[in-house]
């Protein structure tokens, strides 16, 4: 999937953490990207009970509408999906994606929680599960869960730049510091609008002074 608009900030922080935070709604939707196409260990379509099959007829349907901005109707195919396989959890990634387009974070987590009960070492789920959990301001949720990303795919640049939002928020400065430098150094693969976004965090931070 592409990039969808970052979902409405509803964060009352300190000056320039709005901005972050709405970048970091970017980076949750363009991290279900690797989903789209591969939902979950569904046996192949040939071998598939006709529930599978309509089940992956949904989602495609879904991952179409989510490419046309029409998040609204990519819930309900990838609803249907997940209703019809629910123990595929790139169904439940994708429709968490979709509900968090829409700001519905409260169904963002269901989805997400039940696709990590699938697959608990799932790094994107536990990333996006992190970035949920700190707009909801469960700080230390979320970095139970961002940490839990990064340790299962330490390549994944996205959860870097989560810590870094996080420590930033929880006024942990020198460790904000270490998770912005690796995320631009741990290249390539990461957002093109959050490189410039952590370079300025990194500037900030280091003379302790917000952006």
């Amino acid at each position: 999937m592409k990039p969808a608009p970052a979902a409405p900030t509803i964060f009352h922080r300190p000056r320039g953490l709005a901005g972050l935070l709405a970048l970091l709604a970017l980076l949750a939707l363009a991290a279900c990207s690797g989903q789209a196409g591969t939902p979950g260990a569904a046996e192949p379509a040939t071998a598939a009970p006709t529930a599978e099959l309509a089940a992956q007829d949904y989602f495609e349907q879904g991952n179409a509408r989510y490419e046309q901005g029409d998040l609204a109707g990519a819930v309900e195919a990838y609803r249907q999906a997940a209703a019809l396989d629910e123990q595929n959890a790139g169904y439940w990634h994708n429709l968490g994606v979709a509900y968090y387009g829409l700001n519905a974070l409260d169904d963002a987590r269901a989805s997400f929680q039940a696709g990590l009960a699938l697959d608990p070492d799932d790094a994107e789920l536990n990333y996006l599960m992190g970035v949920v959990s700190i707009q909801a301001d469960a700080l230390a949720e979320a970095e139970r869960y961002l940490t839990r990303a990064n340790q299962l795919d330490p390549a994944l640049p996205e959860p870097y730049f989560g810590l870094g939002v996080l420590y930033r928020l929880l006024g942990r400065r020198a460790e904000a510091i270490d998770a912005f430098e690796t995320f631009l150094e741990i290249g390539p693969g990461q957002d093109a609008a959050a490189m410039p976004v952590a370079e300025a965090e990194l500037k900030a931070l280091r003379a302790n002074e917000a952006p």
